[in-house]
């Protein structure tokens, strides 16, 4: 992680957990492999890779991991303030529209109803270990943000541009930003708080980012 020096040298850290995800990534790699097409989707892959790490400084954020169609992001909490991630959450969407429409889409025999981001975000204290050569991070916060990005996919027919915030990110930093709707919801989040329904938060980017 070439952009640890963000964090001091300690061994827990207040983050906000940003995790995200492609919608119907299976379809677009499915229909891909049909064609003999996929080196589109790694240049999609590479693209937005790159553009992640060109704004970590931009947007104070550490790119953390990615999980296979997706990364996770991790924002030091004195780093950001509920204006400017809500429009890094748009950007980021935009960007990833905007390169898989390039990239993807002239390749593909049908494309997928849902085809933009889903988010999960929740803050708290991490533990940094490193394992090897790599800096790891563990912590609920992890776990909850991961939950949260899955279970958006649990409510309705598009997903896509969706996100969760847990109670806590959006208290934070979210109850006074204007220009979003934002609903009182519940998700059941599997090993969360006993598997019982977990209160939290939803917004819909679908409007912006499509602008």
């Amino acid at each position: 992680m070439k952009n640890i020096e963000l964090l001091d040298d300690g061994i827990t850290h207040d983050l906000l957990v940003v995790a995200f995800d492609m919608c119907s990534s299976s379809k677009l790699i499915e229909d891909l492999t049909r064609t003999k097409s996929l080196v589109a989707y790694d240049r999609l892959l590479k693209n937005l890779h790159l553009w992640l790490w060109s704004n970590a400084k931009k947007w104070n954020y550490l790119v953390y991991k990615f999980t296979g169609d997706g990364w996770i992001l991790l924002f030091p909490l004195s780093m950001i303030d509920g204006e400017s991630l809500m429009q890094f959450l748009v950007s980021l969407s935009k960007r990833h529209n905007s390169l898989r429409a390039k990239l993807v889409d002239n390749h593909l025999e049908s494309i997928p109803e849902s085809t933009g981001l889903t988010f999960g975000l929740e803050m708290g204290t991490l533990r940094k270990v490193v394992l090897g050569n790599e800096v790891e991070f563990t912590g609920r916060a992890l776990n909850v943000a991961c939950r949260l990005q899955a279970a958006v996919k649990d409510k309705g027919s598009e997903p896509d541009y969706r996100c969760l915030f847990s109670r806590k990110v959006f208290n934070t930093y979210l109850n006074e930003v204007e220009g979003f709707q934002f609903f009182d919801v519940e998700r059941s989040l599997r090993n969360i708080s006993g598997g019982e329904r977990y209160r939290c938060m939803k917004a819909n980017l679908s409007k912006h980012a499509r602008t």
